[in-house]
C-alpha cells in the first residue's frame, strides 16, 4: 500500500534518462586514425600522434573475407566497412557500443572487387565502388536507382573514393588515373574532371584525398612511388614526395583536420605522415599492421 501511494505521489516526476557515453568511453575520438589491416582482416586505431590505441574490429573467421574500404557514417556515428568476401557486403560498426550490423548485403549488386566506400557531403548518400560499377545507397542502406545514371560505370578499377567538400566525389584508379565526378541524379559528365597523370612509368593510383583548400593529394604506386598534389580541377601536378626508402607500396590516403596527410604503405606495414608540402613528420604502426590499405580520420561527432 505504501509503495502504491509513493508511485501516485510521484506521477509528475521526471524519469532520468540513461547516461550517454562519455568521451573516455567511446571506442574512437575525433582525430583518431583508423586503418584497415588487409591481411589480418581487422581495423586498428591510432591516436593523431601515431600512438596505438586498440584493435577496433576483427572480421569473423570466414575464409576469404577482407576489409577493402572504410568510411564514416555521420548520421549514426558508425564506421562503414566494405568487405570483399562471402558474401560481398557493407557492415557498419558503432563507435559507441562496438556492435556491428549489416548495412547492405545483396549479391545481385555487390559481387565485384575491390569494394571502396564513401559518404557524400551534400546528399549524405553512400557510394560503393566494385570493379567498373559504382552503386549508390541512402544513408540507411536502401539501394538507389536512377535510370542510365545510377548505378554508374563512369570509372573503372577505383582504388579509393573520396567525398569532396563541394559535394562531388573523387576516384583514383589503378588503370585510369583520376576523376572528379559531380554528385548528380541526371548527368555525371558535365562538370567532371579527369587526369591520366603518371610518374615515370607509374600510372596506378591507389590513394587520394582532399586538403582544406581543395587541393587533391594522390599516391602513385609502381616503378616510381610518389605523392603528388593537383588543383581542385586536377591540373598542375606537383610531386611533393618521391622517396623509395619512405614508400614501398603506397595505398590509401587520409587527411587530418590540420591537413596532415596519412599514407598507408602496404609493403612496409607503416602509416607515413607528411605535411602538405611533403615533409615527413613521422612513421608509425609497423608492429600492429599487416598490409594496411584503407585508412580514414575520425571526424568531429556528437
Amino acid at each position: 500500500m505504501y509503495l502504491f501511494a509513493l508511485i501516485l505521489s510521484c506521477s509528475g516526476c521526471l524519469i532520468k534518462e540513461e547516461p550517454k557515453a562519455t568521451y573516455s568511453e567511446l571506442l574512437v575520438t575525433r582525430g583518431d586514425i583508423v586503418v584497415a589491416s588487409f591481411t589480418s582482416d581487422s581495423l586498428v586505431v591510432f591516436g593523431s600522434d601515431g600512438t596505438f590505441k586498440r584493435v577496433l574490429y576483427q572480421l569473423p573467421n570466414t575464409v576469404g573475407d577482407t576489409i577493402t574500404g572504410i568510411s564514416w557514417l555521420e548520421e549514426t556515428n558508425e564506421i562503414l566497412i566494405a568487405v570483399d568476401g562471402t558474401p560481398d557486403r557493407v557492415d557498419a560498426l558503432s563507435v559507441v557500443t562496438g556492435l556491428a550490423r549489416t548495412f547492405y548485403n545483396n549479391t545481385s549488386y555487390l559481387s565485384g572487387s575491390p569494394l571502396l566506400i564513401a559518404q557524400l557531403k551534400n546528399s549524405s548518400d553512400v557510394i560503393v565502388s566494385e570493379g567498373a560499377t559504382i552503386e549508390r545507397f541512402s544513408y540507411n542502406g536502401i539501394r538507389e536507382i536512377w535510370t542510365t545514371i545510377w548505378p554508374t560505370n563512369v570509372f573503372a578499377n577505383s582504388q579509393q573514393l573520396v567525398a569532396l567538400t563541394n559535394g562531388n566525389f573523387l576516384s583514383c584508379s589503378s588503370t585510369a588515373g583520376l576523376r572528379i565526378t559531380p554528385d548528380s541524379t541526371t548527368d555525371l559528365t558535365t562538370g567532371a574532371y579527369t587526369a591520366t597523370g603518371a610518374i615515370a612509368t607509374t600510372t596506378a593510383s591507389y590513394g587520394c584525398g582532399e586538403l582544406s583548400n581543395g587541393t587533391i593529394v594522390v599516391s602513385w604506386n609502381g616503378t616510381s612511388d610518389a605523392i603528388q598534389t593537383y588543383s581542385s580541377t586536377l591540373t598542375g601536378a606537383t610531386t611533393i614526395v618521391s622517396n623509395a626508402v619512405v614508400f614501398g607500396d603506397p595505398r590509401g590516403i587520409a587527411i587530418g583536420e590540420g591537413d596532415e596527410i596519412y599514407v598507408a604503405d602496404a609493403t612496409r606495414n607503416m602509416i607515413v605522415e607528411i605535411d602538405s608540402t611533403g615533409n615527413i613528420i613521422r612513421e608509425f604502426g609497423n608492429s600492429y599492421l599487416q598490409s594496411p590499405r584503407a585508412i580514414m580520420v575520425v571526424p568531429a561527432f556528437n
